[in-house]
C-alpha cells in the first residue's frame, strides 16, 4: 500500500513519457500528458439542472415550484401537496440522457470528442390529499453519465520535434438518484406549508487506460481507476400560496451528506522498448488510497416561482434559482450561480402541450489564465417541450430536453492551455400519469 499522491479537484491524470523520451524532450513532456476525464460536465458537480425531475416538470424547463400539484412535488416543493385536486400516480418509464461535447484543438490542432448515453428510470411517484394534509412519495433520477470510448491521436508532434503516438480508453458509469417523502399542511385557504427528505447515492465507477508510445517501441501506460459512493439526505422545505388564478411558491434544499469514500488505484509502467530486452520494463509504480476530491458538496438551492392560471387548463410559470455554496464548497473552486425558468402549459380537449426555456450555469468559474488543471466550466441554455395524451383517469406523455452550451477546458493534465468547449446534453422521457 502506497500513500496516494493528491489529485486536484477531481480524477486528473497525466503519463508520463518514457525514460528514453524523457532526456530529449524537456518542457514538452506536457504536451503527451493524457486528457483529462472529465469532458463535459467537469467532475460530477459541475451542474444542478442536468436532469429535471417529473414530466410535468421537465415540459415545463423546470419552472414548477409554484405549480408542484403533482408527485414530483417531493422534489420541487412540498408544500403544493395539500393543493392537489385528486390522488396521482405518476411514472416516467423511459429516460434517456445522451451528450456530446468537443474540445477545441485538443492535440495536434485536433478536436477531442466525448460521447455519454445513458438510459434511466425517470422518476416514479404518488400523491394524495385528505383534508388539510398533503402527502407524497417519489424516487427520481438526478444525473447520469456512461462513457465507453476509444480514443487514437497518430503522429502527434512535440516541440522538441519528436513525435509519439497516444491511445486511450475511457470508461464511466456514474449516477445520482433520490428518493423520499414528503408531507403538507394547509394552513389557511389557499397557503400551505410542506417539507420532505429524501435519501440519496451517487454512485460512480472510472477506468482510465492510456498507452503513449515512441517510434523506438518505448512506451509508457497508464491505468488510473476511480470508485466513489456518496450518500446522505436531501431536506426539501417550501411554501405554496393560490389566490385566485396567481401561485406563488418558494422552496429551499439542501443536503446534508453522510458518509463519502473515493477509492483511487493509479497503476504506471515504463517499457524501453528496442533499447532494453523485448517487453522488459524499467519503471513502475503502484499507488492506491482514498481521496476527498470527490465528495458531495453542500450547495443551498433556493426557487423562487410564480405561476398564473388554472391547472388542468392554462399554466404560465416563470422560476429563479441560485445554488449558493458555503466556504467549504467555495475553497473547491465551486461558486454561486444564478439561473432561470419560464415555462406554459396547455390543454385542448384530449390534447396537452408544454415547453420553456432554462438556464443552466456551470458551478465552476471559467479557468483563470497561467494556472493548471483548472476545472471544465460549460453554461448550458435549455429548451423543453412536451405532448400528452390526456383521458379522464390517465395521460401519457413524451417529453423531449435539450441544452447547449460553450465554454473552456483544461483537458491536457499539467498544461496552462486552454481549449474552447462546445456541447450538447438532450433527454428524453416517456412518462405516464394515472388519476383517482
Amino acid at each position: 500500500m502506497f500513500p496516494i499522491r493528491k489529485f486536484p479537484r477531481g480524477p486528473r491524470p497525466t503519463v508520463l513519457a518514457p525514460a528514453s523520451v524523457k532526456a530529449g524532450l524537456g518542457i514538452a513532456v506536457a504536451l503527451v500528458t493524457a486528457i483529462c476525464p472529465i469532458a463535459g460536465y467537469a467532475g460530477p458537480f459541475a451542474h444542478q439542472r442536468n436532469m429535471l425531475p417529473g414530466a410535468r416538470a421537465a415540459g415545463m424547463a423546470g419552472a414548477f415550484v409554484a405549480v408542484a400539484d403533482d408527485p414530483s412535488a417531493v422534489y420541487w416543493n412540498p408544500a403544493g401537496y395539500s393543493l392537489i385536486e385528486r390522488p396521482e400516480l405518476s411514472v416516467s418509464g423511459i429516460g434517456l440522457i445522451q451528450s456530446s461535447t468537443s474540445f477545441d484543438q485538443t492535440i495536434s490542432d485536433e478536436p477531442f470528442v466525448e460521447h455519454a448515453q445513458s438510459l434511466t428510470p425517470g422518476f416514479f411517484g404518488a400523491s394524495v390529499r385528505n383534508g388539510r394534509f398533503g402527502f407524497g412519495y417519489g424516487f427520481a433520477s438526478l444525473d447520469e453519465h456512461n462513457v465507453n470510448q476509444n480514443d487514437l491521436f497518430l503522429g502527434v508532434e512535440l516541440a522538441s520535434g519528436d513525435s509519439v503516438d497516444y491511445y486511450r480508453t475511457y470508461q464511466e458509469a456514474s449516477t445520482l438518484s433520490s428518493a423520499g417523502i414528503g408531507l403538507s399542511y394547509l394552513v389557511a385557504d389557499g397557503l400551505s406549508l410542506g417539507v420532505s427528505g429524501a435519501y440519496y447515492r451517487r454512485q460512480s465507477a472510472v477506468s482510465n487506460f492510456q498507452i503513449i508510445s515512441e517510434k523506438s517501441g518505448a512506451f509508457t501506460s497508464r491505468n488510473l481507476k476511480y470508485e466513489t459512493l456518496n450518500e446522505g439526505l436531501l431536506g426539501t422545505a417550501g411554501v405554496l400560496f393560490v389566490w385566485g388564478h396567481l401561485r406563488t411558491g418558494f422552496s429551499l434544499r439542501y443536503p446534508f451528506p453522510i458518509s463519502n469514500n473515493t477509492g483511487v488505484s493509479d497503476y504506471q509502467a515504463d517499457s524501453p522498448g528496442s533499447s532494453g530486452l523485448p517487453g522488459s520494463i524499467n519503471h513502475l509504480s503502484l499507488l492506491e488510497g482514498k481521496s476527498s476530491e470527490m465528495d458531495e458538496p453542500r450547495v443551498r438551492t433556493y426557487q423562487f416561482g410564480m405561476a398564473w392560471g388554472e391547472p388542468g387548463h392554462f399554466l404560465l410559470a416563470a422560476d429563479l434559482i441560485k445554488h449558493a455554496m458555503g466556504a467549504a464548497e467555495e475553497s473547491r473552486g465551486l461558486q454561486t450561480t444564478y439561473n432561470f425558468s419560464v415555462g406554459m402549459e396547455a390543454v385542448f380537449g384530449w390534447l396537452t402541450l408544454r415547453g420553456g426555456a432554462f438556464s443552466n450555469a456551470s458551478l465552476y468559474p471559467a479557468p483563470k489564465p497561467g494556472v493548471a488543471n483548472q476545472q471544465t466550466a460549460i453554461d448550458f441554455n435549455g429548451n423543453s417541450v412536451g405532448i400528452g395524451y390526456v383521458q379522464k383517469s390517465r395521460e401519457i406523455s413524451l417529453t423531449y430536453v435539450s441544452q447547449r452550451g460553450t465554454g473552456h477546458a483544461q483537458v491536457v493534465a499539467d498544461s496552462y492551455a486552454t481549449q474552447q468547449v462546445t456541447a450538447s446534453l438532450q433527454n428524453l422521457l416517456l412518462s405516464s400519469r394515472v388519476f383517482f
